[in-house]
């Protein structure tokens, strides 16, 4: 069984471990699968705590990221409706995952300096908006 070092460098590594993540990493098609198992969401949305996919593109982190997955389906907590540019699923390891298409970093991706906790960081503050 591959190590999750085979596909996240030593520093993305560390960073999940510190933050207390738990963690798996596969490979798809050149494209690293990281999930990150109960992760937990704002007050806005239900349920509180989900499983997140991130597809990290070949060549990350010079390549910038884009979009995120989150299993179980994610809805607003004041209306029950789904999250803004959520509503399309994609199917991945026996599961149903929610798609959020936000591009969020496609003009302020920095190679060189942004990294994972970078992303992960971009996904949080998207996240407290509760669109």
């Amino acid at each position: 069984m591959a190590d999750v070092r085979d596909f996240l460098s030593d520093e993305d590594v560390a960073m999940l471990q510190a933050k207390g993540y738990e963690f798996e990493a596969s490979e798809v098609g050149g494209t690293v699968h990281l999930v990150i198992k109960n992760y937990q969401l704002p007050e806005h949305y239900t349920p509180q705590v989900v499983d997140l996919l991130l597809q990290l593109p070949p060549n990350f982190p010079t390549i910038r990221p884009d979009m995120f997955w989150m299993s179980p389906e994610v809805r607003r907590r004041a209306n029950g409706a789904y999250p803004d540019r959520a509503d399309q699923f994609y199917d991945y390891a026996g599961r149903r995952w929610q798609r959020w298409s936000r591009h969020l970093v496609a003009e302020r991706w920095r190679p060189g300096t942004d990294n994972l906790q970078t992303y992960l960081g971009t996904i949080r503050r998207d996240l407290k908006k509760g669109n």
